[in-house]
């Protein structure tokens, strides 16, 4: 199972971009890895307004932390993240300064 942890500032997504934005990380992540788009879990963590603060100024940093199938190649793994970054800074007008991407391998229970 692949799942994304997305955290946000608020009023910087908007509540009817996330529905394609949590559908392109799902097929991203399974055209690269593998897998069923329907299987992939996306939550999402909304920092309130006034909250969340990069160099004293306030945040307009999202960070999208996959967790994804262990044993993924690093070039792999590299592929994946800059495709995410590519679409999401697509879809929302972010910049590379905000927006931090990470895919770590699911840890075996």
């Amino acid at each position: 199972m692949i799942t994304f942890n997305c955290t946000i500032q608020e009023g910087i997504i908007p509540d009817d971009l996330r529905p394609a934005l949590a559908s392109e990380l799902a097929r991203i992540s399974t055209g690269i890895l593998g897998g069923d788009p329907a299987e992939v879990s996306v939550q999402w963590i909304e920092v309130p307004h006034g909250f969340g603060f990069r160099g004293g100024e306030l945040s307009t940093t999202s960070a999208v932390r996959g967790e994804i199938p262990p044993g993924c190649e690093q070039e792999t793994r590299v592929l994946l993240m800059h495709a995410i970054q590519d679409r999401w800074m697509e879809l929302t007008g972010c910049t590379t300064a905000e927006l931090v991407v990470s895919a770590r391998d699911r840890r075996e229970t």
